[in-house]
This record gives C-alpha cells, structure tokens and sequence, in this order.
C-alpha cells in the first residue's frame, strides 16, 4: 500500500488535535470543578444535574418568599402585642376614672392621653414593612389602610383579601392581613347584646345613680335566637316611687321603646341585684341577666335598652371612652353617665382582647409553619445539591494524572511529528 506524504502529515495532525482536545477539556474540568462540561461525555448525568439544578433554584426562589414571609409574619405578630399593650394601658386608665373622685383636672388629662393612644392605635395599624408596604390594608398595602378623622373617627381603606407569598408547591403564606378582622368587625358588650342608657337618665334633675353592667348570657341558643334571630330589644327600667324601688322588663324591637313594647317580667328592686330576662319561649328560664349598681333617684326612673351586640371598631371604643371622660363630673347624673360608658367600653375592649388573640394565634400559627418548611426546604436543597455533586464534581487526583498524561502525549506526538517531517529519501542516496 502507498502511503503519501499528505496521509502521513493528515495522520499527525488529527492525532495531535484529537491529544489537544482530550487536554483542553481535562484543563477545563480542573478549573470548574466539573465533570460535565461536555454532555455528550454522560447524556444520563447530564440530564440529571440539570434537573437537580432546577429543583435547587426553585427551592431556593421559595427559601427567599418564606423569608419575606417570615419577616412580615413576625412584623405583625410584635405590632398585634404592641396594640395589646396599649390596650391594657387603656384598660387601666378607664378603670382608674371610673369612680366619683376624680375631678376636672383628672378627666382632662385622661382625655389627653386618649387622645394620643388613639393616634397612636391608628399608627400601629398602619404599620409598614421593610419594603413599604402596609400590613394590615388586605390585598391593598400601597396606601394607608387607616385614616383619622378630624371627628375622631377612623375609616378603613383595605379590604378584606390578603396578599400571599408561596413557600412551597402549592404552598403559601399571608404576607399582609385584613385590618378590618383584627381593628373593625369587633362584636359589642357581651358578644350577644349591648346595654344602651336612656338620655333622660343623665339629665339636669337626674339624682339616680343605676348602671348596668354589660350582662352575661345563660342560654346562648336562646339569646341567640331572640336577639340576632328575631331582632328582639329589652328594656330595663328601674323606678322608686311611693312604695319603693321596682324594675320592669319589656319586649319590643329596636332601640327606642314605644307603646307597643311589651312588659315580660317585673318585681322589687334592691340595688346591686342582677336582673333576668326571660326566654321568650319559657318565660321560667331566664336566657340572660344583668348585674346593676346603684339606684335611681326618689320619684323618677332609669331605663337601658338592650339589643343585638353589632360590630363595633376598636376605634370607636377608643373614642367611647373619650366621651365618656368628656361627660365631666361634679353631679350625680355626670358621675353616672360616665360610668356607664366606661363600663360599655371595657366591654368592648375585653371582646377586642378575645379577637386579637385569637388572630395572634392564627399568625403564631402561620409562622410555625412557614419555618417547619423553611427546614424542610433547607434539608432538602442540601441533599439535591449533595446529588449534582456526586454526578458533576470531578476527582483532583484522576484528572490531574489523566491532564499530565495526555500533556506527556502531546509533546510526544508533536517531537515525532517534528521528527517525521524531517524525513527525506534524499538523506540516505
């Protein structure tokens, strides 16, 4: 067989290439750690580290949502205590200028300080995270949720969505909450009924001194059904006359009494008694009662209304007490009213208690969860990571020898290469 000389050189050549790309990718493989930078090399464990690789990203694309979570989570569980400290304060300032003893001085500076936890109550609600956005505005958190008017009163401008972050496959945690579940939709008195004054109990004459308390119910399916079902109202009216102090129960709805009220039950009165009202359905059974204090003036009567307990705003009991302080001191109908206000708002105020910690609860709850698949996450990215190494990561001491090899065999093939061209048939005639 003829070989040319053109095959011969042809021959050195790709052998010499073939040598360069076998150390190029050795070089390669030594200066990224990995053993797949060609995928033809291992289609299998390609394909596998790509996927792996895909799965970490995305893990850690949850990692990063669940800590936003976390932080917005926390964010409002340590505002929701702020607002139950506050709460508290309030609580023992209302009960301080709860009694006769006060004087104008006392009452004008507890108004000041209402004045300033009720802003103050307004800016915890309105508080931001770290990227701006307000927590308690619902799905709404690019502007204010809760805004003071000059009335005092406070309006809501969420709504009653939320805004969720997705820690996991269809996985997701609140990243904002609905202002209007935790500061408005608080129910009133007792969670069943409100106990509403008469303004004709605190008039100029007015000498009595009857407040009720904010009752308690005994058959909740009955209350229940007489108060939010059929709408029924009650009045309590407490008299002295002539032949002593008596109190009248009457039916009727709504909260303004009329002739067609309907008395339920009546007897004597003795002051610091509880009065029951009766089940419409077993007049025997009484379906709630109601302690008092004090007692009315000689000839003369005080009546309270009460009626289906409706939402009422954190808020506006915050302003309830206010007014109740405003009511001033100095008389006995002054001195009454504003016990019976306060005695309303610290009603409302342990029903707001109840319902923050309650949505305390629900978030300590969220958290938890949020961090359980944090680990889990966590655990899980690690082992993923710990398979694309075992199918990419090289070993140093293999390639290392495999590169001075394949180095010693390419200046070997270019000395003969060097060699062989230098032939000629010439050098031996």
């Amino acid at each position: 067989m003829r070989v040319s000389t053109q095959q011969i050189f042809q021959a050195g050549l790709s052998g010499m290439l073939q040598q360069q790309s076998t150390l190029n990718q050795l070089s390669q493989q030594l200066s990224t750690g990995n053993a797949l930078t060609n995928p033809a090399d291992n289609p299998t464990a390609y394909s596998q580290s790509l996927d792996l690789g895909a799965r970490i990203a995305n893990l850690q694309s949850y990692q990063q949502s669940n800590q936003y979570a976390q932080q917005n989570l926390q964010l409002s569980s340590s505002t929701l205590q702020s607002v139950s400290t506050l709460m508290n304060q309030v609580q023992q300032l209302a009960v301080q200028m709860n009694n006769g003893t006060v004087n104008s001085n006392d009452l004008q500076n507890a108004v000041t300080t209402m004045q300033g936890n009720l802003q103050q109550l307004v800016q915890l609600a309105n508080t931001q995270d770290a990227n701006g956005k307000y927590i308690y505005g619902g799905s709404q958190d690019g502007s204010p949720p809760f805004a003071l008017q000059s009335n005092g009163q406070v309006l809501y401008q969420g709504d009653g969505g939320t805004n969720s972050l997705q820690i996991g496959p269809s996985l997701s945690v609140p990243s904002s909450q609905p202002g209007s579940a935790i500061f408005m939709n608080i129910p009133a008195g007792n969670g069943t009924f409100t106990v509403t004054p008469s303004g004709s109990n605190y008039g100029s004459s007015s000498s009595g001194t009857v407040t009720l308390g904010p009752g308690s119910v005994l058959d909740s399916a009955a209350a229940q059904s007489a108060f939010i079902a059929q709408g029924a109202s009650y009045q309590i009216s407490i008299s002295q006359g002539s032949s002593g102090m008596t109190y009248t129960v009457s039916s009727g709805t709504g909260n303004s009494p009329s002739s067609s009220w309907s008395p339920v039950s009546s007897g004597a009165f003795t002051p610091g008694q509880s009065i029951d009202i009766p089940d419409p359905n077993d007049p025997n059974s009484p379906m709630a009662s109601v302690s008092t204090q004090g007692a009315p003036g000689s000839g003369q009567t005080e009546s309270f209304v009460l009626s289906a307990a409706r939402p009422q705003s954190l808020f506006q009991t915050f302003q309830s007490i206010i007014t109740a302080l405003q009511a001033g001191t100095g008389s006995p109908a002054a001195n009454t009213e504003r016990a019976q206000g306060l005695s309303n708002a610290l009603a409302n105020l342990s029903n707001a208690q109840t319902q923050l910690l309650s949505v305390q609860a629900s978030i300590g709850s969220q958290l938890q969860q949020a961090q359980s698949v944090s680990t889990l996450n966590t655990n899980l990215t690690e082992q993923f990571q710990s398979t694309q190494s075992s199918l990419a990561d090289i070993s140093y001491p293999q390639v290392i020898t495999q590169f001075q090899e394949s180095s010693t065999a390419l200046q070997a093939a270019q000395k003969a290469f060097v060699q062989v061209q230098g032939l000629s048939l010439f050098n031996y005639i």
